[in-house]
């Protein structure tokens, strides 16, 4: 049995109050807004909903399982060490668009923005990869430095998450999605 080693470091401690970086992220939310996002908001990630039963609505819901590279089940970093990474984040920007490229480019576009700008080498975009038409999956990733997971494929409940910040994932008489895309940039 293969051994890894795992550098033992102390579970991060998240800030309580202010992000004394509130007025640098808040930069960050004017510019999804002028690139095209409909809404942007601050979140701190303790805010942020995971509930495993969207990995259900996943599989049994979404025409997208198991066809691309950003969906499940073809993720190769598994739920458990997503979340381990995902522990060391205090503060993400919730990002509504009412259409998925816009969305991709706007959310990349900010994650790329905290990296260089802010020096927040750790940005993360979490958003519907819409890049190509249809995936190459199973053959390689055209588009690798575009690809990013999106909220549910790590069981983010969306709804619940975006909802105390006034934002609604409403669905029309047929149980269709109505146009509201969202995605997240996990900052710092």
């Amino acid at each position: 049995m293969q051994e890894t080693y795992r550098m033992q470091q102390p579970k991060p401690q998240k800030a309580k109050g202010k992000n004394p970086m509130e007025k640098t992220f808040n930069g960050l939310v004017d510019k999804a807004i002028k690139l095209g996002a409909s809404e942007a908001k601050l979140v701190e990630t303790d805010k942020i909903i995971f509930d495993p039963r969207s990995h259900l609505k996943c599989r049994f819901g979404c025409n997208r399982w198991g066809k691309y590279w950003t969906c499940p089940p073809n993720l190769s970093i598994s739920p458990e060490s997503f979340m381990e990474a995902f522990e060391w984040y205090k503060t993400g920007i919730i990002i509504n668009t009412s259409d998925p490229k816009v969305g991709q480019a706007v959310t990349l576009a900010i994650e790329k923005e905290a990296m260089l700008s802010l020096g927040c080498s750790f940005a993360f975009a979490m958003v519907l990869c819409v890049e190509c038409e249809v995936c190459a999956f199973p053959d390689p990733c055209l588009h690798p430095h575009l690809a990013r997971p999106s909220m549910d494929a790590y069981g983010i409940d969306i709804g619940k998450t975006v909802a105390p910040l006034g934002f609604k994932v409403e669905f029309d008489s047929e149980g269709k999605l109505l146009p509201a895309w969202y995605s997240v940039v996990l900052i710092d």
